[in-house]
């Protein structure tokens, strides 16, 4: 039975089960450590750069999780791999709160960054199949909208913990929100995972010279958003801990972020569906430049919270609409096409922190960082409109050969 056969309705179960799933495999896995990092370099003096490194750790686990399932998950399977990272996500979570030296913590943090790959895959290649058959694979975009609540969740939550019982207990709190939310993930995936099995897709199979283009296009202007944004996205709360009279309260400009990131992973995909997937990237990737520029410029509260509530409204819609994007060009190679990218999202993610975290101690600014991102953000904005002529160029010319088939003089 093939998909279409079955999938006429609205995929609401794989909408809210990805949502889920992002809510863990990012929310958790990725943005936990933003609010906790201030927390860790007072409370456990963990120095600025040292911080950039553990970042670095995370990413290369994430690196190094997205080539090991990409070989892996056609072989596993994505239910299995999904319990699997859930499993790490939720003890390596934990173990956090027992580390008691960089070591221990790098190492901890490169296991929660591999099992956000695995959880992210798995989920990817459950429901991103199930969106193109709905004919929507901008929906992959509205998943990241769980990350946003859980910034907002944890946002919240770990300074009122950290009162009592300080960043271990926040950690703590990080893992027991991982185990609860990972148990409704699953019962949300899980049957049409089982449901997938032996199914066949209609997707043709062979990409043509310009579509290529347009995918590896793409797939450049993703590496330098995953450098870029990771250097902002690591050390917001930390900049915004510089200034005085936010120094007790800067975690609320990271739930800032998740409220921004909630509604925008729901507005722009919704944009995206009219005016296209790869234009609303584009303009996106432009706004989240501006944020970096705004920071550098504006250095005062009010300038940094504006540059925060940019940053929120632009940054998560993209990964959603890039994959989205691919996985419609890639046919019923999406899961070979979307580990790829991950593979060099990763690889972008690791240089990013550790750069941006040197950087930072060599000039004791975040400026000629926030700088360097945004100049790279823009360079990613314009490779975005190249991809879109190349997929333009390939559009029209099937519509001409297919004029030409249907014309009488061709038989």
């Amino acid at each position: 039975m093939k998909i279409s056969d079955r999938q006429m309705t609205f995929p609401v179960r794989a909408v809210c089960g990805g949502i889920v799933a992002m809510f863990l495999a990012f929310g958790i896995g990725r943005f936990a450590y933003s609010p906790l990092l201030p927390l860790m370099q007072v409370q456990a003096g963990l120095a600025v750069d040292m911080a950039g490194y553990l970042a670095s750790a995370m990413y290369f686990g994430y690196l190094f999780g997205s080539v090991a399932v990409t070989k892996t998950l056609a072989k596993v399977g994505a239910l299995p791999t999904l319990c699997f990272g859930l499993t790490v996500l939720v003890l390596g979570s934990w173990a956090m709160s027992f580390g008691g030296s960089f070591d221990a913590w790098a190492l901890m943090m490169f296991c929660i960054g591999f099992s956000s790959a695995a959880t992210f895959l798995a989920t990817l290649s459950i429901v991103l199949g199930v969106f193109l058959e709905y004919g929507a694979g901008w929906l992959t975009a509205i998943l990241y909208s769980g990350i946003g609540l859980a910034i907002v969740v944890i946002g919240f939550a770990i300074p009122e913990i950290a009162v009592v019982s300080g960043w271990q207990g926040g950690w703590r709190f990080v893992a027991l929100t991982a185990a609860v939310a990972g148990i409704v993930c699953l019962l949300l995936l899980a049957p049409i995972s089982r449901s997938l099995r032996g199914t066949t897709s209609t997707t043709a199979t062979t990409a043509s010279y310009g579509t290529e283009r347009a995918m590896i296009l793409l797939l450049v202007a993703y590496a330098l958003y995953g450098f870029a944004n990771t250097i902002g996205s690591t050390f917001l709360v930390t900049m915004l801990a510089q200034f005085s009279g936010l120094q007790d309260r800067a975690y609320m400009g990271w739930v800032l972020v998740g409220m921004m990131v909630i509604p925008s992973c729901i507005i722009w995909p919704l944009v995206a569906a009219r005016v296209g997937e790869i234009r609303t990237t584009a303009f996106l990737l432009v706004l989240l430049a501006l944020a970096n520029i705004v920071v550098v410029t504006w250095q005062n509260r009010v300038g940094v919270l504006v540059a925060v509530g940019i940053f929120g409204s632009s940054f998560l819609a993209i990964p959603g609409l890039v994959l989205g994007m691919l996985g419609k060009l890639a046919g019923n190679k999406k899961d070979k096409v979307t580990g790829i990218a991950t593979i060099i999202f990763g690889a972008s993610m690791v240089i990013g922190p550790s750069v941006g975290g040197y950087i930072a101690k060599l000039t004791n600014s975040f400026d000629w960082s926030l700088m360097m991102a945004g100049g790279l953000l823009l360079l990613s904005s314009f490779i975005m409109i190249l991809a879109e002529q190349a997929n333009r160029s390939e559009t029209v010319q099937l519509c001409v050969m297919d004029k030409e088939a249907e014309s009488p003089l061709s038989r």
